[in-house]
């Protein structure tokens, strides 16, 4: 984040915007903050929001605008809904006001007098309005999104629906008001309304706080400029944006504003700054960090190897630099020119994909060459598969499927059983995709760095099907793929290929050729075993602080990464889950003794926030869960004597909500 963007420019970038593509600003605003498009599939689409009992009206049009919003990828509520918190509704339906009255009016004709029998009002707008002429033949507002406890919601005219980009009203307590002049100015706003909040630092200051200081609010106007947007009307707030360095400051003005500023920055140091410059005393603890930070970017040196290199913790050595089989000659996945330097021969490619895919960027071949997948530079992958009912050119077993948003870089195919084979493609922003081939692609990402995907490779080993990925900044991940096992290789940039052999020998390829590293499974995934007796726990028949245990058995396996950040990020979450003092969440108790065990594993990255979570569940109230950490107790003992001091007050913790409650006794 190393340029600063001025928004108390931005109404002058607004009104460039006239001209150019509807949605590049919000695209650049989103960035700016630290939305990353996430790869994948949308996860909301226009068919999924709520609709309206009370009837659409289909011979309107829908507006250009809120088609195109849908469908354009830089949409980030169809991929992260929950940043919105809104619901939306497709097709737009008829507003109706159901508890106000009818005006009196002698020209209604037949239809609207039928309509008055009925209590909830179906006109839409008074014909005293100021949006449309008072003999205006069509008043009536068409709903396209609402706030999430529907206390305000947001419509366009049916008059404008032909507009290709109508204005937007938002139902207040005093009627309907201008929201934005532009659908696509309203989301826009939308956007900058709600993403700041999650991806900034924030601090809101109430209005009671500010009661005394006037001076306040007349350092903001004279400080900052106003965004060039509407006033932002929502739970009875009406707000105006202004903006800085790196800063937006919201000034909430009438009844429903809680707070008079709210202050989001890009960094903490641009928060700082507006806090400074408008003169407001607040504490470390009144500022709110970022509710979501991208994973930073590995600053690894190049890939360069030699005879005898290990890990530093027995993952991998390096068992050779030269002598390589002859039967992994050309069986790099992704290599167009085909294996290694010195003359392999190409991967061969079926006559229907060679005509398919003309300009593939990346090709892989299975095992058994029964799988051969293409990729492109539109980010499709085109895929081919050897059955029993097609022949091998035939064109009924070929499949194509756009699972990218930026050129394929890198394929990989593995046979996962007797049965099933699947498929994994990295493209150039760093999204891997995972999908069996009997089934429909999984619509979210199986990974993503914010670094392109250089290479991929994929097979079956003893612990069974494996896959490698290699992204730019010199990362490369090796999965588990039975056990969702993960390890994480810092081995440098620069690499081009990857091809894993049967034996557990990862071949890389850099610039000065391919390296053999001999990778030890019971080291890299140390708690392969530990993830795999996760999935024979019903989680869902437990529950949680926020329903079903779902979450719980992931969470619990991240605790095992050895990234301390993933580590301790899902500590936290567990926290959240599985401390409480409502007796009635079970979720706990089947919980502990995993991460006891991962307690006990000295290399843990999160061991002493994990030891108090184990004894933050002792200290509630249910029985079964006490219980469970009781029976644990035991092998958590030796702690201690732990080393570290956070460990040996975390463990006395533990003793302590363990000891016998007088009701027990």
């Amino acid at each position: 984040m190393a340029e600063i963007i001025d928004y108390g420019q931005f109404a002058r970038r607004l009104q460039d915007q006239q001209g150019r593509s509807r949605w590049e600003l919000l695209d650049a605003v989103q960035r700016e903050w630290g939305y990353e498009d996430p790869g994948g599939e949308p996860v909301a689409s226009r068919w999924g929001g709520e609709n309206s009992a009370y009837g659409i009206d289909e011979s309107l049009p829908v507006p250009e605008a809120l088609a195109e919003w849908w469908d354009t990828p830089v949409n980030s509520f169809s991929f992260r809904p929950r940043l919105y918190w809104t619901h939306t509704q497709w097709p737009p339906s008829i507003w109706v006001d159901e508890y106000g009255e009818r005006e009196a009016d002698d020209d209604d004709n037949d239809a609207e007098g039928a309509a008055s029998s009925d209590p909830a009002r179906a006109d839409g707008l008074p014909r005293d309005n100021p949006f449309l002429p008072p003999d205006a033949p069509d008043r009536r507002i068409c709903v396209f999104m609402s706030e999430y406890q529907y206390c305000n919601q947001w419509g366009y005219l049916a008059a404008e629906a032909a507009h290709p980009d109508p204005r937007v009203l938002v139902s207040t307590g005093s009627g309907w008001q201008l929201q934005s002049r532009s659908l696509s100015e309203f989301f826009l706003q939308l956007a900058l309304e709600r993403l700041p909040g999650h991806y900034g630092w924030t601090l809101k200051v109430r209005r009671a706080d500010l009661k005394d200081a006037p001076e306040v609010l007349e350092r903001l106007t004279a400080s900052y400029g106003e965004l060039g947007l509407l006033p932002w009307q929502e739970l009875g707030c009406d707000a105006l944006m202004y903006g800085g360095p790196d800063a937006l400051i919201t000034h909430g003005r009438g009844p429903g504003a809680d707070f008079a500023l709210v202050i989001h920055g890009r960094t903490r140091e641009a928060l700082l700054h507006v806090v400074e410059t408008l003169g407001i005393v607040c504490a470390d603890k009144d500022i709110v960090p970022p509710g979501e930070v991208p994973e930073p970017l590995e600053e690894l040196g190049p890939f360069a190897l030699t005879d005898g290199d290990t890990d530093d913790r027995g993952r991998w050595r390096v068992s050779s630099t030269s002598d390589f089989p002859g039967s992994l000659a050309g069986g790099l996945p992704g290599s167009l020119a085909g294996g290694v330097p010195g003359g392999a021969p190409a991967v061969t490619v079926p006559a229907v994909l060679r005509a398919l895919v003309p300009d593939r960027t990346a090709i892989a071949l299975d095992e058994e060459a029964a799988l051969a997948v293409a990729g492109d530079a539109e980010g499709r992958v085109h895929l081919w598969e050897s059955t029993a009912e097609a022949t091998a050119d035939g064109p009924s077993a070929a499949v194509s499927e756009p699972l990218h948003r930026a050129p394929v870089t890198a394929l990989a195919c593995v046979r996962l059983d007797a049965a099933r084979r699947a498929v994994v493609s990295g493209d150039a922003l760093g999204v891997l995709r995972y999908w069996q081939t009997d089934r429909v692609p999984r619509p979210l990402p199986f990974e993503r760095r914010r670094t392109a995907v250089t290479a991929l490779t994929a097979a079956g080993l003893a612990t069974g099907p494996a896959l490698a990925c290699a992204w730019a900044d010199g990362l490369v991940r090796v999965w588990d793929l039975d056990s969702g096992a993960v390890a994480r290789l810092r081995l440098g940039t620069g690499i081009t290929d990857l091809a894993l052999a049967s034996d557990g020998t990862l071949y890389v390829t850099g610039a000065s050729g391919p390296v053999a590293l001999r990778l030890a499974a019971d080291r890299l995934w140390p708690h392969r075993e530990l993830q795999q007796r996760l999935h024979d726990v019903d989680w869902g028949s437990y529950w949680s602080a926020r329903g079903p245990a779902h979450a719980v058995p992931g969470l619990i396996g991240k605790v095992a990464s050895d990234d301390k950040k993933t580590a301790m990020d899902a500590v936290h979450d567990l926290y959240r889950l599985l401390v409480s003092k409502d007796s009635s969440l079970t979720a706990a108790a089947p919980a502990v003794p995993f991460l006891a065990e991962l307690m006990s594993d000295p290399d843990n990255r999160a061991r002493p926030t994990l030891l108090l979570l184990i004894a933050d569940i002792a200290d509630g109230d249910n029985t079964e869960n006490r219980a469970a950490v009781r029976a644990v107790l035991p092998a958590l003992r030796h702690l201690h004597d732990d080393p570290l001091p956070s460990i040996r007050w975390a463990a006395a913790e533990l003793e302590k909500h363990c000891a016998p409650r007088p009701e027990e006794e």
